[in-house]
């Protein structure tokens, strides 16, 4: 492989030629800061929130899907709730609730400490694919120390494929890098495998933010293997709230919710948890949604 341009908010898939182990490397730059700049999370919840963005968007460049991959935390702990969503084009979103004492913990804490321990929280992961079908959802236990090596297990266990994971955050910035024994792999793969999840694992965090491209870090961490690098996918922030997404939302909590709102408010505001955008609906807008479409003149009754 040659040397390729600085990896910058990006997805590259590779496999290992003549072997049946594949992997993937991200960089999260711009989208993981503008993530965490939504909302004023402690130290512990930002870094957990980078590592959830890498390990998600990872876990979905291996899946054949539309719609949305979800990881969702639920516990009685520091953090309440925490969701990270990556659809199929690779846009990411994250939000999360906590209280305060989850300023207090350190920066290194687990997911279960933030949650409240295993016997109190429940990661899933679930995929939605927008179209009516049923959702698929995953229950990951949260027993290792690490958010790679949940995601580790997750994978080895539900989905029946060996994998090694590695992240590394830093300020605002998350990497990650996933490889994999494929499917139907036979003894001749066993070498290549074993090299390359230990390579993986054994990846320093320093390691992921030298300057230069995707092909750089595998040529340093892979250099006696032939891989092949496919073309990389853009990563970035984006959140699907709108002002008709809104709308349809408060006609479901109905007409005398909103009544009952503009009487104590004088208008409707509604905040995204995800984005944090404000919108805001005055007493003439909000009673509208409500209000059938006038007939087009002359129209028959």
């Amino acid at each position: 492989m040659n040397s390729g341009p600085v990896f910058v908010d990006a997805l590259a898939r590779f496999v290992f030629e003549h072997s049946a182990v594949r992997g993937a490397l991200v960089s999260l730059d711009d989208a993981c800061r503008d993530i965490l700049r939504c909302h004023p999370y402690p130290a512990a919840l930002k870094r957990v929130l980078a590592e959830l963005l890498a390990a998600t968007a990872l876990l979905a460049s291996t899946l054949k899907f539309k719609g949305a991959l979800v990881v969702q935390l639920q516990g009685d702990g520091p953090v309440r709730l925490l969701v990270v969503e990556c659809t199929a084009d690779l846009t990411l979103r994250a939000t999360a609730q906590w209280n305060a004492a989850a300023e207090a913990l350190p920066r290194d804490a687990s997911l279960a400490e933030l949650s409240g321990g295993p016997a109190h929280s429940r990661l899933a992961i679930s995929l939605d694919p927008k179209d009516g079908t049923p959702i698929y959802q995953g229950i990951v236990a949260l027993e290792a120390t690490s958010i790679a090596l949940l995601f580790e297990h997750y994978l080895t266990k539900s989905e029946q494929i060996d994998s090694a994971l590695a992240i590394a955050t830093s300020d605002e910035h998350a990497r990650g890098l996933l490889v994999q024994r494929l499917p139907g792999a036979g003894a001749d793969d066993d070498a290549t495998w074993a090299r390359a999840a230990a390579i993986a694992r054994a990846t320093p965090p320093s390691d992921f933010f030298v300057d230069g491209g995707a092909e750089a870090l595998l040529q340093r961490r892979f250099a006696d293997d032939d891989l092949r690098l496919f073309k990389p996918r853009t990563a970035r922030f984006a959140c699907s709230c709108s002002q008709e997404r809104v709308a349809n939302a408060l006609r479901m909590i109905g007409r005398v919710e909103v009544e009952s709102i503009l009487d104590e408010q004088g208008q409707v505001g509604v905040t995204c948890e995800f984005c944090n955008r404000s919108y805001t609906f005055d007493a003439e807008d909000a009673r509208g949604l409500f209000e059938a479409p006038a007939a087009p003149q002359g129209a028959r009754h």
